[in-house]
Parts: structure tokens; C-alpha cells; sequence
């Protein structure tokens, strides 16, 4: 029995517990922030795969109410072992407490200028770096998805000015893209964390949006928020991006996801969108979540597969 016992035990500590794994380098210091008149260091924990050849680097950007660190973030545990057995390195990244616009997506993108004028120092390939991002990270995603050559939602967070910003591949999972698409109070709900205005004042704003009133002295919030809005930077040469929903979402409802995707197809930019009719907010299901890995492998890969790896799409819809 003893015998039988101490064979479990072996098996089981064997295996890796990537609860508990750590990264390959903790707490690297990427800016310092004042946020609202609080001090911040925005810092990375980083996962290298084995190897020896520069290799992508994935970006996870957490929910809000999360940090770089949180051990309750169940996803990211999921997507550190599966970008891990694919070649592929992961930093969890970090933001704003406060929650402001544009300020949040200047902070995330201070990590890909980061990390691309780092590249040689983390063993990255600087051309090949995607994002993957949930909940209000997801929102950060679709951001940056669409905004990597916006010089004026570009920012100076944490210096590397001259490095890109643009991406090659974006996961975004459980997003808000046009707030005005939630109901009147969720989206009055945002402007405190994305504006700073109060409870009457945003309000104010949702129904100076609905009447199109551009004599309203709230108008200026409208167009603050429309200059967050990533629907309004899609076009043709938008990197490749990955929607994903769950259908039941009560927090950040589908149709923020079907409303970006129909904005892709109507640019003809590279976009595809997985959708579970009964999945709900960051709880999208394994088979879209394996889906979401592949595709991000793929896009992040030296040689992506092409599109339609048989024959041309024209050549096809005529047989």
C-alpha cells in the first residue's frame, strides 16, 4: 500500500502544477504612472518556452479587479500552457487602477514598445508579438488591435517612442467595443472609470449621444468616448484579430462582438469571431478556447498558413 502510495505521489508531483508555476522572470519594471495622484510601476511577469531561437511573445491583459500577478485568473493559466507547448512566450501584463481613457491603452501599449526594444534581452522575436486580452483587457485589445499606427492614442508611457506599436495578432475575449451599445445605465456606469465624471453628468452624456445632440455641453464627452471607440479605426490593413463571446454575457453583451466583427468584413480587414451561445462573460468554452490558442499559434508563427490553403477563394465559389 505504502509502495502503491509513494508511485502516486511521484506521478503526481511530476506533473507540472501550473497554478503554482513561476515565471521565467517576475516583476520586470516596464514604467512608472502617476494614476490619479497615486504612484504606479507597471510591471510583467514573463513565461519563455524552451529554445534557443528568438521566439513570439503573446501579451495577456487581465479584467478589472486583476493585476499581472493574480492567482484567481484561471484563463491566463490555460494560455500559459498552451502558448508554452506551442513555442511561444507569454508576459502578463498590467494597467491603471483608476480605469481612465486613453490613458489605460497608452499604458499597454508602454509593453509592446517594451518589449520590442528588448527583444535581443528576452530572446523575442520583435515582429512577432499578439495580444490576448479578457474583459476590460478585452476592451484594451480591441484598442490595440485597430490602433497601432494612431500617433495621437499612441502615448510616451515608459519611453521606446520610436518602437511600434502595431500588432500581428489580437485575441479579444468578453470586450466592450462601442459603449453606446450597452443599456443607458451600463454605459453611464463606464464614464466614471473612462471619463471621471459623475453619475448626472454621465447620464447626460448617454442621452446626448441618443438625440445626437451636438449642442449639448456634453457633447465633448461623446466624441472623448467615440475617440476610445475601436469600431471607429478599423480598416483594410487591420491586423488580423480574433472576436470571441459568450452569448449569454450579461456584463459586456454579444453584440459588441457581432458589431466589431461586421465592421472587419465591412473594411476587408482579416477577422474571425467564435461565439457559444451559452457561454457567458470570460467563460467562452474549451472547444473556443483551444480554437483561440490555434489561431493565435498560427498567426504568430514564422510562416503563417495561408487563408485558403487549397485554391483561391474566387476559383472556388465558382464550382
Amino acid at each position: 500500500m505504502r509502495s502503491l502510495f509513494s508511485a502516486v505521489a511521484l506521478v503526481f508531483f511530476a506533473m507540472p502544477c501550473l497554478a503554482q508555476s513561476a515565471p521565467d522572470m517576475a516583476d520586470i519594471a516596464v514604467a512608472k504612472i502617476d494614476d490619479l495622484g497615486t504612484a504606479m510601476e507597471l510591471k510583467a511577469n514573463l513565461y519563455l518556452p524552451r529554445g534557443s531561437e528568438p521566439v513570439p511573445l503573446l501579451l495577456y491583459i487581465h479584467g478589472k479587479g486583476g493585476a499581472y500577478n493574480d492567482p484567481r485568473d484561471k484563463v491566463v493559466m490555460r494560455v500559459l500552457e498552451a502558448m508554452g507547448k506551442r513555442g511561444i512566450a507569454v508576459a502578463r501584463i498590467d494597467y491603471r487602477r483608476s480605469g481612465r481613457m486613453p490613458q489605460m491603452l497608452f499604458d499597454t501599449k508602454a509593453y509592446i514598445r517594451f518589449f520590442r526594444a528588448n527583444a535581443s534581452k528576452y530572446h523575442i522575436d520583435p515582429k512577432r508579438i499578439g495580444i490576448w486580452g479578457v474583459s476590460r483587457g478585452g476592451n484594451l485589445a480591441a484598442m490595440l488591435a485597430v490602433t497601432g499606427d494612431v500617433k495621437e492614442l499612441e502615448g510616451d508611457v515608459g519611453g521606446n517612442t520610436k518602437q511600434s506599436s502595431l500588432l500581428q495578432a489580437s485575441v479579444i475575449e468578453s470586450p466592450l467595443t462601442d459603449m453606446f451599445l450597452s443599456t443607458d445605465d451600463k454605459a453611464a456606469s463606464m464614464f466614471g472609470d473612462y471619463l471621471g465624471t459623475n453619475e448626472a453628468d454621465s447620464k447626460a452624456i448617454v442621452a446626448a449621444y441618443r438625440k445626437h445632440d451636438t449642442q449639448s455641453p456634453h457633447w465633448k464627452d461623446v466624441l472623448r468616448i467615440q475617440q476610445v471607440n475601436p469600431l471607429n479605426y478599423v480598416k483594410k490593413d487591420s491586423p488580423p484579430a480574433l472576436i470571441i463571446c459568450g452569448g449569454l454575457d450579461p456584463a459586456n453583451v454579444i453584440l459588441n462582438c457581432s458589431a466589431m466583427f461586421d465592421k472587419y468584413i465591412a473594411a476587408g480587414a482579416p477577422a474571425s469571431y467564435y461565439a457559444l451561445s451559452t457561454g457567458t462573460h470570460v467563460r467562452v468554452g474549451s472547444d473556443i478556447e483551444r480554437a483561440a490558442m490555434d489561431w493565435a499559434a498560427e498567426k504568430l508563427a514564422k510562416n503563417p498558413p495561408p487563408l485558403f490553403p487549397d485554391e483561391a477563394p474566387a476559383q472556388a465559389a465558382l464550382k
